[in-house]
This record gives C-alpha cells, structure tokens and sequence, in this order.
C-alpha cells in the first residue's frame, strides 16, 4: 500500500488505542480506499471489497489497544487485508471440501444439518424470548398457543376479553422485538466467530 499523507500517523494510532473515536474516523479516511484497493487486487468485485474495508477496519477498532506498537499503519493493514482474505478463502475451501464429503456420503445431509441446525437456533431463540415475558403474559401467550380461544383464557384465569386481547398483542410485541434482537446478536457473533 502507498503511504498516507497523514504527518501524524503515530499520534493519530495512540490516538486510536486510548479510543477517540475522532482519530479513528480521521485513519479511516484517510487509508480506506488503499485497503480497498488491496482487496480489489485478490478478490475483484466492488461489494465484497466494500465489506473487506468494513471488517478490516472493524478489527482495527476491536484490537485499537495494540496500534501504539504499529510502526507502519499502511503495511500493518495490508498484512491484515491480505491475511484476512487469505483465511476467507481457506474457510470457503475447507467448507466445499467437507460440504462434498458429506453429499458424497448422504446427498440430503448437507441441506438437512443446515435446516436442523438453523431450526434449533430460532427454537431456542423464541424459548428464550417466551420466558422473558412478564409471568401473566407469558400464561395468556402459552395458553393460547396451545389452542385456547381467547373466551377459553378469559374463563381460565379469570380475565376479560379484552385483557386477554390485549395481552396477546403485547405479548406478540415483545417477542418480535427480542426475536429481532436476538437474530441480529446472533449475526453479529457468527461475523466474530468467521471473521475475527
């Protein structure tokens, strides 16, 4: 990678890993499009370099403490850029190989372990987000997912209609938004997992 045109470089880099944010908006710019260009050189698609800058200045962020020892920000990133496509690319194979083993041994596995284990996690997603409602609700939304109309509810726990109506829609409400929270975690650890 060319030099940045940063004077500063190293006072920005402490900058960077005593967390100021500044500094770090400063690095990006002025070094984002030469890790662009890096990636461009092994990966030849606009998008998919557009998310190596992403993730390679994300890792930047997430090891900041460690850039007062960098001597040289530009090759530093390079050997990040590089290394990480590098292990993209590593993955990706070891994950054909295996994928072909296991279609070679049972043509329906690979799909089939995908859904099972994709399965399981929503499963234990809505179990998690279903036990953290507030113990009434959470009797109104089991009751009526295990058939009961809502008059069924109201006799049961001696409730009106209309609580249990809107109970539901509390209920229905909460579980979308920790559902919705939970599945972006999920995303966000599995980005960690592979890529960091």
């Amino acid at each position: 990678m060319s030099r940045s045109s940063i004077p500063d470089e190293r006072e920005q880099l402490a900058a960077i890993a005593a967390s100021n944010e500044i500094a770090y908006t400063r690095m990006f710019n002025a070094y984002s499009q030469q890790v662009f260009n890096a990636a461009m050189l092994y990966l030849k698609d606009h998008t998919a370099a557009s998310e190596v800058v992403q993730e390679i200045f994300m890792r930047v962020w997430l090891k900041r403490e460690m850039l007062d020892t960098v001597d040289d920000f530009s090759d530093y990133l390079f050997i990040l850029t590089r290394n990480h496509i590098y292990d993209s690319f590593r993955r990706q194979l070891v994950k054909q190989k295996a994928m072909a083993y296991l279609e070679m041994q049972d043509p329906g596995y690979a799909n089939d372990t995908d859904h099972v284990v994709q399965d399981h996690q929503y499963q234990q997603i809505l179990h998690n987000a279903i036990d953290s409602l507030p113990p009434a609700r959470k009797k109104i939304y089991l009751a009526r997912k295990q058939g009961l109309s809502n008059e069924e509810i109201s006799h049961l726990l001696n409730i009106s209609v209309h609580t249990v109506k809107k109970q539901l829609q509390l209920a229905l409400r909460s579980l979308r938004s920790i559902i919705k929270q939970q599945l972006r975690n999920l995303l966000i650890f599995s980005f960690f997992y592979f890529f960091i």
